[in-house]
């Protein structure tokens, strides 16, 4: 999820919704962006084109245009229809930090389960209401903290990014093969690997490092 939109025209959600009348068949932009969710969903974000689009609505790539002027548009559309499913309800007395654990795993799971999102990278985005309330709930959770306007998005956009990492990983998990390991060279590695390294944290790793980055950004003890 990117913010900034900068040198283009209106953004497909200023501009009007077309309704359902007339004389060809008319698409709601939700119809368009869950159209383009199918086909990410079945072949990965690179299945996802004007033409495969509309050949999937059965309608033609010129009528798709009246609807999104590009591609950008259309991940837009899609991004923001995925956020629609994200699902976080504060807690009252909870710390910052907590709450922000609790968004970041929502926000992961939902990753995780389309994973076309983690390419879903538009040149200029224009984020739409779902997209949003994410911001908005990463915001709230960190309201009372004495830090900047600046501050506080460049935290979201690193938690954004801790959180992208870890679902990637998940997505696409990759075994790493250390038989070339000698314990006489690398008996760091070697201790690590077979467990016999003190004091090895056991907390969840995801958790563990949303606490120290986001932690280190923004703890009002924090320089």
């Amino acid at each position: 999820m990117t913010v900034g939109q900068q040198g283009r025209g209106p953004s497909i959600w200023a501009r009007p919704q077309r309704g359902t009348r007339g004389p060809s068949p008319e698409y709601r932009l939700a119809d368009i962006a869950a159209a383009a969710i199918r086909l990410a969903s079945a072949g990965g974000l690179a299945a996802v084109s004007m033409r495969a689009v509309s050949a999937e609505l059965d309608t033609t790539a010129s009528t798709l245009y009246r609807y999104v002027a590009s591609r950008d548009e259309l991940l837009d559309l899609m991004v923001d229809n995925a956020l629609a499913g994200f699902v976080h309800t504060p807690r009252s007395g909870e710390d910052w930090l907590g709450e922000l654990v609790r968004l970041a795993e929502a926000t992961r799971s939902l990753y995780v389960s389309q994973p076309w999102l983690l390419d879903a990278v538009p040149t200029g985005s224009a984020p739409g209401p779902n997209t949003l309330r994410w911001f908005e709930h990463c915001l709230q959770a960190i309201a009372a903290l004495d830090r900047t306007p600046l501050q506080k998005m460049e935290a979201v956009g690193v938690l954004n990014g801790v959180i992208m990492l870890f679902a990637r990983s998940a997505a696409a998990p990759t075994a790493i093969d250390f038989g070339a390991m000698d314990p006489a060279r690398h008996p760091l590695l070697t201790s690590v690997l077979t467990g016999t390294a003190p004091g090895l944290p056991t907390a969840d790793l995801f958790e563990r490092t949303i606490r120290a980055v986001l932690g280190g950004l923004l703890d009002d003890r924090a320089g």
